[in-house]
């Protein structure tokens, strides 16, 4: 009996350190918030490593298909994901910490260019394949803008440097991102035009009490600082 009651007290005084915060990551990598193998690189992965550095408390990036990840937090394959609460996979179970940065989808033109206006546009258009873009934006597509699709943001990128379009709509730190890498200036492209906007938070499961309070603390002193990061994030794999 004893022996059992000693079990029991030490899960029970289980330091927090001893837990994992298992983040959900989109298996098709987000440039440049987190990618590279097992998702290893990026802006959100630094900042979790900072985290890391300061509570002592481990924490993994775990690749999972977006529409699986409902099913691996139920199934506790991870416990946490980095998403706007519109979109937060079990929004009644989980607990928003944040926001931790704001997410905007960029209008960009080639120079000479400098719309207003979704009512300015006009000419071809380069989007994602299968992506949803604003009503505004979508409006638009047929009428006055012929769109070209890109399977993904690198192949976008290179149809616009190479004039094949007029416009492009990307997430602005994406943008300047693969950009820089191609030593491009992204400035001369840079519009007021905002498609989309939104804030980004980390969801945490409700029944993960020791992290949430852990994350709450971390992140009321800690500002992410893309400016300084994205000049050091390593290349991209693919």
């Amino acid at each position: 009996m004893r022996a059992v009651l000693f079990i029991i007290m030490a899960f029970w005084f289980l330091p927090v350190s001893s837990q994992t915060l298992k983040i959900m990551g989109s298996d098709e990598s987000f440039l440049p918030f987190y990618y590279g193998n097992d998702l290893s690189e990026g802006i959100l992965v630094e900042v979790i490593n900072e985290f890391t550095k300061q509570t002592g408390i481990a924490a993994d990036f775990v690749p999972m298909a977006r529409k699986r990840q409902a099913w691996a937090l139920e199934r506790g394959l991870a416990n946490a994901v980095f998403a706007n609460p519109l979109w937060m996979p079990l929004p009644d179970q989980m607990h928003a910490v944040g926001p931790l940065l704001t997410w905007r989808d960029r209008v960009f033109a080639q120079p000479g260019r400098r719309p207003d206006s979704f009512d300015d546009l006009k000419g071809g258009i380069c989007l994602r394949r299968w992506f949803v873009y604003s009503d505004g934006l979508e409006g638009r597509i047929g009428s006055h803008l012929v769109r070209h699709d890109g399977y993904n943001a690198q192949q976008m990128l290179q149809m616009f440097l190479r004039k094949r379009c007029d416009y492009i709509v990307m997430n602005e730190t994406e943008f300047r991102f693969l950009a820089e890498l191609g030593d491009v200036d992204p400035e001369p492209y840079s519009t007021e035009l905002i498609d989309a906007e939104w804030p980004v938070y980390l969801g945490i499961l409700e029944n993960e009490t020791a992290l949430i309070e852990a994350a709450e603390a971390f992140f009321s002193t800690y500002t992410i600082d893309v400016e300084a990061m994205l000049p050091r994030l390593p290349w991209p794999d693919r």
